[in-house]
């Protein structure tokens, strides 16, 4: 559904293509170890049939493909020059691994067909994520299981707080909703989920921070998006007045990121 969601790497100009898939690398695996751990923790292993919704450039499919073989990995995504990545650089690394065009409304995918059910950091970018939910309530099979990890910028911070960071906060947060998005997600989950199908829901909130990351891969992955998700010359200059001040500050910056369990 075109229109329906507020990241599409595939409209990303050429310049600024190969910084966002970088991006996307660094914030696939700065915390994979965790990631997956989690995954773990929620029922996820060998022998599973699961799908990544959103997937990307695969990085994390991979992974996930690593924990459930012999089962079966599908990772599904929008974007023609994602999945061109992920065929070329992660597939050929899995046998139990493949990568379909598709996107999170309609996915063209069997009914009650999957295990797990994965989903990063892509419902802050859809328009109808009801809808999104209801299908993959669809795909699961009875028991089945779907995780969906995003955000809620109110679990945001970075102290000391400076201008610029705050300001670029706004306007991404703006930039969003005008596109469809909503990077208040994550307190929404539960009722969404509810409304879908699903009959039991569980709820936790992790936080990253600076301590576990570093500042600057903190700062790169909250910040630098933002800027080109806004698209202007001085949401750029704001991002990099932001990390300057964080930097010689010192700060210390923490996410709260949301994990919703629904189980069919």
């Amino acid at each position: 559904m075109e229109g329906t969601r507020s990241y599409d790497f595939d409209r990303f100009s050429d310049g600024d293509r190969g910084a966002e898939l970088a991006r996307l690398r660094r914030q696939a695996t700065v915390l994979l170890h965790r990631e997956m751990a989690l995954l773990t923790s929620l029922g996820l292993g060998p022998n599973d049939a699961a799908l990544e919704i959103g997937c990307g450039p695969g990085f994390v499919t991979g992974a996930i493909a690593d924990l459930v073989a012999p089962g079966r990995t599908v990772g599904l995504d929008a974007s023609v020059d994602l999945l061109r990545v992920a065929d070329s650089v992660v597939a050929p690394q899995h046998p139990n691994l493949r990568f379909v065009r598709g996107d999170a409304y309609r996915t063209g995918l069997p009914e009650g067909t999957f295990d797990f059910i994965y989903s990063r950091l892509v419902y802050q970018h859809l328009a109808a994520p009801l809808d999104a939910l209801i299908e993959a309530h669809r795909l699961l099979r009875r028991g089945g299981r779907l995780c969906v990890l995003d955000v809620d910028d109110d679990w945001l911070t970075l102290e000391p707080s400076n201008q610029a960071f705050d300001q670029v906060t706004r306007l991404a947060l703006d930039a969003q909703v005008k596109n469809g998005g909503d990077r208040f997600i994550g307190r929404k989950l539960p009722a969404l989920m509810r409304k879908a199908g699903f009959a039991k829901i569980d709820l936790q909130v992790i936080s990253v921070s600076s301590l576990e990351l570093g500042l600057s891969p903190f700062l790169d992955i909250t910040m630098r998006f933002k800027a080109i998700q806004i698209g202007t010359p001085q949401a750029a200059a704001l991002a990099s007045e932001a990390i300057e001040m964080a930097t010689q500050a010192e700060a210390f910056g923490v996410v709260g990121v949301f994990v919703a369990v629904g189980t069919r």
